[in-house]
């Protein structure tokens, strides 16, 4: 690196190349986390030694060194130059750099590590680790256990001296068997790292590295890590690398470990998300989802709010944060922030798709909106929606790092206490649920429950109203309706009529016989009455007529025909009785008083008193 420093004869030149080579370290070195991914492997099958203790910490050490070795040499290539962008001889050498950057991660245990930070987290462990390694003393590797030393002590576990890093036997999972940097390590590194910082490193690459940074930063302070958690690998194809140490001090300035100028950018990411979900919200505002009136064009506007949230905070917010490559406890903050918006949104998009389609099925069967049809599609498209939502937020919580059997028992510890604190609200839900697959009834039926009766106005989903014959709208528990006799009038074919008619005593039978023979002809003869179950008999004696009983159905469908071919029968039959000469009778009695002329004749006269005052004697 002496050399490189030496390659202008003038301060500026130097200067410059002090620059540039930082602005390179950072571009190329610092970009370890977006590149990993494609590193190239003369054999990709073959797996990293992870055999005994001696095998991990050798391969780790060898692997990042010739990470460090392979970017060096990018760097003295493009430093030679004086383009402004890295050419195809360094993106090449910066390809093969990472060859063993897999393997190198493939060393620790990272299974502590929540899925959503394993992009993030699983690197910045990486390099904390071969900051904390380049510092401090190492045995031998002669010294360090191999795998017959392991298997003779029946250890499994192995502490790197005067260090509280462990590298343990797996004996569970997917990678049981392997000798890894233990979990409880991997999760203390950002400790032993702030620990050791301040240490001289030991000659190596690692040292090298260290001072490229520092001389073309000018900054004693700052280390590899800090360089790796400001470096703005994601605007590396947009800025030219010369020109990314062109900042002034303040815009360097780190808070919470994170440089100003990344502030900045990630300000401007949450501001643009944020201008998303607002309009989002004041589109779903313009919409009524459960408003009949509401064409379908507008419905869709319900699918506004949840999409924003999704493209907003689950998208925009985290592509900010790759591109400013933010690390450390911030960059946590805003993958756990944006994978529980991510989540979210797509289970409130699954909520609201389910009541659209809902809807859309109901207006493209053309039926009526407040229907148990009606109701019954909404209910199982809402379900179907409330069963993804649920299954999605599982995945989250997965996502997050709490597994799936806990988030599941966290389900059902919940469930039950919702469901032990609305009781009647689910026997109402589940009472709903039964009416709109049964159908005792249907909106614009006339029904009789509970002692109410009267005409259907809506079946909800907690109760279904009536409206009575005074104009009274009743609303009646979904679960009373479910545990209670449901009488539905308006289905009836047919409706019974009885009732007696009351001649005079004085009525001959001949007559009384020709009024039974012609009510009965005549309700035959109606066109709305039954045939078959037309009864009309001369019933009883009463206390001051002789009864006829007359029974027959009327094939009506409503009240109001019932009242109206009624009342054409009895009109009819009184007709009927003024031809036959037979009156109808009414309530009389006869008091019969015998030998009250004798009697009253036999009885002696009263004699007046006198008025006056009695004498004393």
């Amino acid at each position: 690196m002496r050399g490189m420093s030496l390659t202008g004869s003038t301060k500026p030149v130097r200067r410059c190349l002090r620059c540039s080579a930082a602005a390179v370290l950072l571009a190329i070195l610092l970009g370890l986390a977006s590149t990993i991914a494609h590193a190239a492997k003369d054999n990709p099958l073959r797996p990293p030694d992870t055999s005994s203790p001696r095998a991990t910490l050798q391969g780790f050490i060898e692997s990042t060194d010739h990470i460090y070795r392979n970017v060096t040499g990018a760097l003295e290539s493009y430093l030679a130059s004086e383009r402004l962008y890295l050419g195809a001889e360094e993106r090449e050498k910066h390809r093969t750099g990472f060859l063993h950057a897999s393997d190198a991660v493939r060393y620790l245990d990272v299974s502590d590590v929540p899925p959503v930070l394993m992009d993030t987290v699983a690197m910045e462990r990486l390099v904390q680790l071969k900051e904390v390694l380049d510092r401090i003393d190492i045995p031998a590797m002669a010294d360090i256990p191999d795998q017959q030393q392991m298997a003779h002590d029946g250890s499994k576990r192995w502490r790197l001296p005067n260090t509280e890093i462990d590298i343990v036997l797996l004996e569970n999972g997917p990678r049981a068997g392997e000798y890894l940097f233990s979990a409880a390590t991997v999760n203390r590194l950002p400790e032993f790292y702030k620990l050791i910082r301040d240490l001289p490193y030991k000659p190596g690459p690692g040292a090298t590295l260290d001072r490229t940074f520092r001389m073309a930063s000018q900054d004693d302070s700052a280390t590899v890590y800090d360089g790796f958690l400001s470096s703005p690998v994601g605007l590396r194809h947009i800025i030219p690398p010369r020109w990314m140490l062109h900042l002034p001090q303040w815009a360097k300035a780190r808070v919470l470990g994170v440089a100003t100028w990344q502030w900045l950018g990630l300000g401007i990411g949450l501001a643009v998300a944020a201008l998303i979900i607002t309009t989002g919200r004041s589109i779903g505002r313009r919409h009524a989802g459960n408003s009949e009136d509401v064409p379908t064009s507008r419905r869709w506007q319900a699918l506004a709010p949840p999409l924003t949230v999704i493209i907003g905070a689950g998208l925009v917010v985290p592509s900010f944060a790759s591109l400013l490559r933010i690390g450390g406890a911030v960059r946590m903050v805003l993958e756990y922030a944006a994978t529980g918006a991510l989540y979210l949104g797509a289970a409130w998009l699954a909520i609201s798709v389910s009541v659209l389609a809902g809807e859309l099925l109901v207006a493209s069967e053309r039926l009526t909106p407040r229907s148990l049809d009606s109701q019954l599609i909404r209910l199982g498209t809402r379900l179907i929606g409330l069963v993804t939502a649920t299954a999605i937020l599982i995945r989250c919580g997965d996502e997050l790092g709490f597994p799936a059997y806990s988030v599941l028992a966290g389900l059902g510890v919940g469930g039950l206490a919702v469901a032990l604190a609305a009781q009647s609200t689910i026997a109402n839900l589940i009472g709903s649920m039964l009416i709109a697959l049964e159908k005792p009834f249907r909106v614009g039926h006339l029904v009789r429950i509970s002692g109410s009766e009267g005409t259907v106005e809506d079946v909800g989903f907690r109760s279904t109203r009536i409206r009575t014959a005074d104009n009274t709208l009743v609303s009646i528990p979904s679960s009373t309706v479910v545990n209670t006799t449901v009488e539905n009038l308006t289905s009836r074919i047919k409706r019974r009529e009885r009732f007696f008619l009351q001649v005079t005593y004085d009525t001959p039978r001949e007559k009384l016989e020709a009024v039974i023979a012609g009510i009965r002809q005549l309700i035959v003869d109606h066109p709305s009455a039954e045939e078959q179950t037309c009864e009309v008999h001369f019933n009883n004696f009463g206390e001051s007529s002789l009864d006829i009983l007359v029974i027959f159905h009327l094939q009506v469908t409503s009240y109001a025909d019932e009242l109206r071919e009624r009342e054409a029968i009895l009109l009819g039959i009184m007709t009927l009785l003024k031809d036959a000469g037979v009156e109808l009778a009414f309530p009389t009695r006869t008091l019969h008083l015998t030998g009250a002329a004798e009697n009253a004749a036999a009885r002696p006269r009263a004699v007046p008193a006198p008025i006056g005052f009695a004498s004393r004697s």
